[in-house]
């Protein structure tokens, strides 16, 4: 079978094939540069639709990123930041989140334009192509059922109806809880398994068959995880990642930006890194592989803050999922919810993934608890929007009662939404 290339260029023109459709989710506007829907439907547009797929969920995955890492207690807000302006952004970080908030409501849209666009392609392919090269249906198939599935792990885990209930809605339909936007997700990433082409490239890294189904996997188990069936975590996370499988990486480019860059990072510094990130450097500096920082002086020219630089450009790529997160859930399934592993020490795991970037390994002995688990995914996920859902489900919440846990559900979506 041919080499299936999946071109990763973030034009405006990505998201022009929603011409034609119906209303398709959220209060999202229609695109101005647009193509017309019937011409969408020859199957040699298949790697332009993917192509649009891919730049949505690049554009999501930051936003989201970023915003639930203000929201949580990786990041915060200090007008006293040079270029920290945005009130949106503190709201965000107390966690007193109008429903007018603007920054929300853009990632919002975003969400709803990803979900539709991946469950669009697979409706195109089944419906209008029956002609189409097995190849490129098999390619169109898996982006649109994997993505189909990230978008709704996205809603379960980063939004929310009120402060302690998460999850989101589909088509204008009614609120859908977090435990059921998940099973929804699943669904879509157990079709995803189904449809996986021979190889895929990504930007300049090629994915084989195997290290696909593998990352599949790993997405499945990060799932299961965050809903907290650990049994089937555990079986998801020892078919998924290993090392040597490259990351799955969302990238950007100077058209189309990391969120980072402007919101906090050298573009402009809107979130700063919570003060423990630069005591994990000075407890030992080769944590600068995991947790790059820069010195930013306040308006005050006293107060020295610490910002992000793990994305120093506008095209960073953000990795979404890696083998040494796949290390980590497997250790946390293993020390602290009793599951199987298939027999591997959860410290050896740990002082893997430590070793790949040139850190000491733990002392044989120490003991995995629930504070170094922690400690390793804060310090090995910095900035990739995990601390926010680790923080609830290890009940670790920094703000005060009745602050929001998660992205509110905007006015905008609520107005337009008759279900809410």
């Amino acid at each position: 079978m041919r080499r299936l290339l999946v071109l990763w260029s973030c034009s405006l023109l990505l998201a022009g094939f929603l011409a034609g459709c119906d209303t398709y989710v959220e209060d999202i506007d229609p695109p101005i540069d647009t193509i017309p829907d019937e011409r969408l439907n020859d199957p040699a547009q298949i790697p332009f639709l993917v192509q649009g797929v891919h730049a949505r969920f690049a554009d999501t995955y930051g936003g989201l990123a970023l915003l639930s890492g203000g929201l949580s207690d990786e990041f915060f807000f200090d007008q006293n930041v040079p270029n920290a302006t945005f009130p949106t952004y503190m709201q965000i970080d107390q966690g007193d989140i109008l429903l007018d908030n603007n920054s929300v409501d853009g990632v919002l849209n975003d969400l709803g334009e990803l979900r539709f666009l991946a469950d669009n392609l697979v409706e195109r392919i089944d419906n209008n192509m029956p002609d189409a090269p097995a190849d490129l249906a098999t390619l169109g198939r898996f982006i649109g059922y994997f993505y189909g599935g990230v978008a709704r792990y996205f809603w379960a885990t980063y939004f929310g109806l009120n402060p302690e209930q998460g999850g989101g809605v589909i088509d204008a339909g009614p609120f859908i809880p977090s435990d059921q936007m998940y099973d929804l997700a699943l669904e879509k990433l157990n079709a995803a398994l189904q449809n996986l082409p021979q190889e895929l490239q990504i930007g300049g890294t090629t994915f084989s068959q195997d290290q696909l189904r593998r990352v599949v996997n790993s997405v499945i188990a990060r799932v299961y995880l965050f809903k907290g069936d650990y049994a089937a975590a555990a079986q998801a996370a020892l078919n998924g990642m290993q090392p040597g499988d490259p990351p799955f990486l969302a990238l950007f480019s100077i058209e189309a930006p990391n969120d980072f860059y402007f919101g906090a990072g050298r573009g402009r510094t809107q979130f700063v890194a919570d003060w423990r990130f630069p005591q994990y450097l000075e407890a030992d500096p080769k944590e600068v592989a995991r947790i790059p920082l820069r010195t930013i002086l306040g308006n005050d020219g006293v107060t020295v803050y610490y910002g992000q630089d793990k994305y120093p450009e506008q095209g960073s790529p953000i990795p979404f999922m890696t083998w040494q997160e796949n290390h980590l859930m497997l250790a946390e399934l293993g020390a602290l919810r009793g599951q199987n592993i298939g027999g591997a020490d959860p410290l050896a795991l740990i002082n893997e993934v430590r070793t790949s970037h040139g850190l000491d390994p733990y002392p044989d002995g120490t003991t995995v608890t629930e504070d170094l688990i922690l400690e390793e995914r804060d310090k090995e996920l910095f900035a990739q929007g995990i601390r926010l859902p680790d923080q609830r489900r290890f009940d670790r919440w920094h703000l005060p009662a009745g602050t929001w846990k998660y992205l509110p559900i905007t006015q905008n979506e609520r107005n337009a939404n008759p279900n809410l």
